[in-house]
């Protein structure tokens, strides 16, 4: 799995993520801020903003899912 994360300030962490997982991934941690990447009307990735105490669990339920 490729390194798609990102520290945005010392709490805050950027993950990108693809449009495939984003509702199993948003529900699972209830993630809030998001932003979404589309292309020719369809969402294909996503970026989701999460804590660094959220951080370590997401990537690991990523890892879980590549």
């Amino acid at each position: 799995m490729e390194k798609n994360t990102w520290q945005i300030d010392e709490n805050l962490f950027k993950v990108h993520i693809s449009s495939d997982i984003y509702k199993q991934i948003k529900k699972e941690f209830n993630i809030e801020n998001t932003c979404k990447y589309m292309k020719d009307g369809e969402i294909f990735a996503y970026d989701i903003m999460v804590t660094k105490e959220k951080l370590q669990r997401v990537n690991k339920k990523l890892k879980e899912i590549d």
